[in-house]
Parts: structure tokens; C-alpha cells; sequence
């Protein structure tokens, strides 16, 4: 009974066929034929890698709402940040063999232990600086480092932290290009006192424009300050 619900009633895909018609019937005749014994645990090892965005997310919703409804636990193994945090009710991020941290989403997004945890969950602007006296003093202004010793360290700021405002208030910066993403805009900006230029995202930024000067200012609420260690340069893989 279990089978024939798992493949008729919930995904609804024929079984008269040993090759389905797509990827993703291919998907959740695969998933059925895994339930149909009814295990306490499953592991799925990167199980929407092979299908197109639209469809990961369609399957993804169908997959997770299923195993919840029959009280089935999985194990799903992914390199894709977003999905880890869209789909699990705990995380464990793994380097090298090793699990570095676990926790909820909101865990490692807010509450990284260090920064290899938090640059697999953000593409951060980073910024190298002198932690003391708990503060780190930058270009863009100074902030809290009371939980890191003194020395250098990496001031990271997340591109949704950049505030923008074209009279009052922050730095004086320049935007130096601006694209178009859909949903939000990506901008790309030059700071005095900065060799590297930051990224922004801002929801509608048709307002600003390349060769533009603006007044940058950072919500310190997406501030991470972490101390800099010789395997911290450059950005981690997962």
C-alpha cells in the first residue's frame, strides 16, 4: 500500500515504464522506490544536483513535505548553502572529513564559529584589519571585535549591511558598475582607503547609477569580525 501511495497518490508517475520521460519523474520514482520499505532514516547524497532551478525547488518542496508527512528522518548530503538552510532542521557544515559546526540555520547564518562557517553561508565583503582594545577601525567606519584578541583580523560585511544614500550620512564611495539580478540589484562601488572594491544588493537600485557618488553607510547588525589566521586568506571550499 505504502508503494503504490508513494508512486500513484503523492507523485503520481508512471510506473508502466522502466525510463521515465524526464528528470523529474526519474526523481521521484527513485524517491518512491527508496520509501517503499518504509525506513526510519534516509541519506540522500546531493539528490536535486541534476535538476534545473525550477524544478530542484518544485521536487525539493515535494521531497521534504513527503518524508515529513511519514515521520522519516534523512540525511541529506549538499554543497549548495541555500538549500542546506531551506531544507534542514539542523546542520552539520563539514571541512575536510571534520564537522565544524552544527546548529539550525539561523545558527551558523548568524552565529558562525568561524569563518570558514561564515563564508559558506555569504559571499561577504572582507576587510583585513588591526582588532584592539575590542574595536576594529576601518575605512568604513569602526566596530565591535570585544569577542576576538587583539591582532589582525578580518572585518566581514555582508553586501545587504551597505546602506546607500545620496545626501546624508557614511563615507563618500563610488559606484563603479550596477546590475540587474531580477529580484535585486548587484552593485559593485569604490571606497577611499580600500584597495578592493565592494558588492552591494539592494532590491531596486535604478536610482543609482556607474560614476555616481554616494554616502555608504553599514548596518553593523551584518557585521562579523573574526581573527585572521594563515589558512583564513582567500575563500574556503565546502
Amino acid at each position: 500500500f505504502f508503494k503504490q501511495k508513494t508512486a500513484y497518490e503523492i507523485y503520481q508517475c508512471d510506473w508502466s515504464s522502466d525510463v521515465c520521460s524526464s528528470d523529474l519523474e526519474q526523481q521521484r520514482v527513485a524517491l518512491a522506490r527508496a520509501l517503499a520499505p518504509r525506513p526510519s532514516v534516509i541519506l540522500m547524497d546531493e539528490p536535486f544536483s541534476n535538476l534545473d532551478q525550477r524544478l530542484r525547488e518544485s521536487i525539493r518542496e515535494e521531497t521534504m513535505a513527503l518524508l515529513r508527512e511519514e515521520g522519516i528522518s534523512a540525511v541529506v548530503v549538499t554543497h549548495d548553502p541555500e538549500e542546506a538552510m531551506h531544507i534542514a532542521d539542523r546542520i552539520a557544515l563539514m571541512r575536510q572529513g571534520e564537522i565544524v559546526q552544527t546548529g539550525t540555520a539561523e545558527d551558523l547564518y548568524f552565529r558562525p564559529q568561524s569563518l570558514f562557517a561564515a563564508r559558506f553561508f555569504c559571499d561577504f565583503n572582507e576587510i583585513e584589519a588591526n582588532a584592539a582594545l575590542g574595536r576594529v577601525v576601518t575605512p568604513l567606519g569602526t566596530f565591535d571585535a570585544s569577542h576576538v584578541p587583539d591582532g589582525p583580523s578580518i572585518v566581514c560585511i555582508r553586501p545587504q549591511a551597505l546602506l546607500f544614500d545620496t545626501e546624508r550620512g557614511g563615507v563618500d564611495a563610488t559606484i563603479t558598475a550596477r546590475r540587474f539580478l531580477g529580484r535585486v540589484d548587484r552593485l559593485r562601488v569604490k571606497v577611499a582607503g580600500l584597495e578592493q572594491e565592494l558588492h552591494a544588493r539592494l532590491r531596486d537600485a535604478r536610482a543609482f547609477r556607474p560614476g555616481q557618488r554616494v554616502h555608504l553607510a553599514v548596518d553593523a547588525r551584518d557585521v562579523l569580525v573574526f581573527p585572521q589566521r594563515n589558512h583564513d586568506k582567500g575563500h574556503a571550499d565546502a
